[in-house]
């Protein structure tokens, strides 16, 4: 990835998979990360920190990551100081625990805008500037990531409004990767299970004392336990890279094998 420049949202959370991403992003050498999010209390130190450990440059931004203005921004002065953009990681979400009796429309459209016309969005306007060449990049190309959720895949991991993000982030990338042919700018989304950050640790926290729902998360899933922010870091830095190359249009699931079965049932498990 030397002289890429990457651009990732979703990066304040301090145990988010979007920090996580920015390090391993960095042992890649890009010559430069934007770090971004929405909010903004820890996304300096993030950055000097990137910078001090790895050598890599780091640049925070406060950006709202469904908003076309901000993310038209950012990438609009990546290409005014560097000339180029080659990776986006669109990571940005929220979560939500609405049950469906009690959603509103409101309520379903904040999570659709939020979590998937923000990749849409970064779709749009980073694949135009990746189309761009220069002395330094001589021909187009680069790769879009997003974060999408084996709840987007089947029922059962995550609320209807949420699920249903999900599976358009999916499709969004699919279907884009396609309409992107001949571009070299490779599209994928990355389902993660249940990872340990902030967004998830109010749940985890909430059944800590259930045994019944702690056993099943933990059952659930074929390593019998939730994955780190780390884990999904490493598959985005994957797609970002030249070993991805040949790998566009998928939905890359990463959940400890959640997805890879019906739910656990001890009684007809041990038969």
């Amino acid at each position: 990835m030397d002289s890429f420049v990457c651009i990732i949202t979703g990066c304040n959370s301090l145990t988010g998979i979007g920090r996580a991403s920015a390090y391993a992003f960095a042992k890649k050498t890009p010559k430069v990360i934007y770090v971004t999010d929405v909010h903004d209390n820890n996304l300096a130190t993030l950055s000097e920190d990137i910078t001090k450990t790895t050598g890599v440059a780091c640049i925070p931004k406060v950006v709202d990551a469904s908003s076309d203005k901000d993310i038209q921004a950012v990438i609009d002065d990546a290409l005014e100081k560097y000339g180029r953009l080659d990776v986006f990681f669109a990571n940005a979400g929220v979560g939500g625990n609405h049950p469906m009796a009690t959603q509103t429309m409101e309520g379903f459209l904040e999570m659709m805008r939020i979590n998937t016309w923000s990749v849409f969005a970064a779709i749009k306007y980073a694949s135009v500037a990746m189309e761009k060449t220069s002395e330094d990049k001589i021909k187009s190309g680069g790769s879009i990531i997003a974060t999408a959720s084996v709840a987007g895949l089947r029922s059962g991991a995550g609320p209807v409004s949420y699920s249903a993000s999900k599976a358009a982030v999916i499709n969004i990338c699919q279907s884009a990767a396609w309409r992107l042919h001949g571009k070299d700018i490779r599209v994928n989304a990355i389902c993660p299970g249940i990872i340990e950050t902030e967004m998830t640790g109010r749940v985890l926290n909430a059944i800590a004392n259930d045994a019944y729902e702690s056993k099943s998360i933990k059952y659930n899933s074929a390593l019998e336990r939730c994955g780190k922010p780390e884990e999904i870091a490493t598959m985005a830095a994957f797609l970002a890279s030249t070993e991805a190359s040949f790998v566009t249009g998928q939905a890359m699931v990463v959940d400890g094998g959640l997805s890879a079965a019906l739910p656990y049932t001890p009684k007809f498990a041990a038969a």
